[in-house]
């Protein structure tokens, strides 16, 4: 997984629900990307919520995304977007802010994230570069079984969703947490089965 400052990325959409045109970025304005899937959302309805934030504030640009037309798949690998709904902030430069899974109708928080932009709060460096340093760590660790994956890859996705120096804090003491949790139901299971296993010279059918 790649990291969220990403800067400068192009953008390949257009205003009518990013049929594939490419579109350059505001120098003014907080660009929001809302990755959807048009199984699970209407896109008039999305619209009617875009214009409604967009007439409130003057600084924000949306562009809706929908994950499912054919025309979009460059710009979805490029953000890396393995779940719906994804809400991609980008400042007015490009750089990648924040990234949450949340509807677009989640309007406050919306407003909160365009706002902690224009102060500057948004992107943290230092929040990134920890972050970074997190990520490359879980590189070196080997993913031998499907339930280490999945634990890797919420760590990750946990990460990316994070925003400040405390959320990352409270990430990492949950997750040391549900590992420590998950290690001794992982010890008792062994138990459990070892009582029933067969010697390895048993003929077994």
């Amino acid at each position: 997984m790649g990291g969220i400052a990403q800067k400068h990325a192009s953008l390949f959409f257009h205003e009518n629900n990013c049929k594939g045109e490419k579109l350059g970025l505001s120098d003014k304005k907080v660009e929001i990307i809302y990755f959807y899937s048009d199984m699970h959302e209407d896109e008039d309805e999305l619209s009617s919520i875009s214009k409604k934030i967009i007439q409130k504030r003057r600084d924000i640009h949306i562009h809706l995304i929908n994950i499912d037309d054919p025309r979009n798949e460059e710009l979805t690998e490029l953000y890396e977007v393995n779940i719906v709904p994804l809400l991609v902030f980008l400042t007015p430069r490009g750089e990648i802010a924040a990234r949450l899974s949340l509807p677009l109708s989640a309007e406050d928080v919306v407003q909160e994230i365009a706002d902690r932009i224009n102060t500057g709060k948004l992107p943290n460096p230092a929040v990134e570069e920890r972050r970074m340093k997190i990520l490359e760590s879980l590189k070196s660790i080997s993913r031998r079984n499907d339930l280490t994956d999945v634990i890797i890859e919420q760590i990750e996705a946990d990460l990316m969703e994070s925003l400040t120096e405390s959320e990352i804090t409270e990430l990492i003491d949950s997750h040391v947490s549900a590992v420590n949790h998950a290690i001794g139901d992982l010890k008792e299971v062994k138990r459990v089965l070892k009582r029933y296993q067969k010697p390895r010279n048993a003929f077994v059918i």
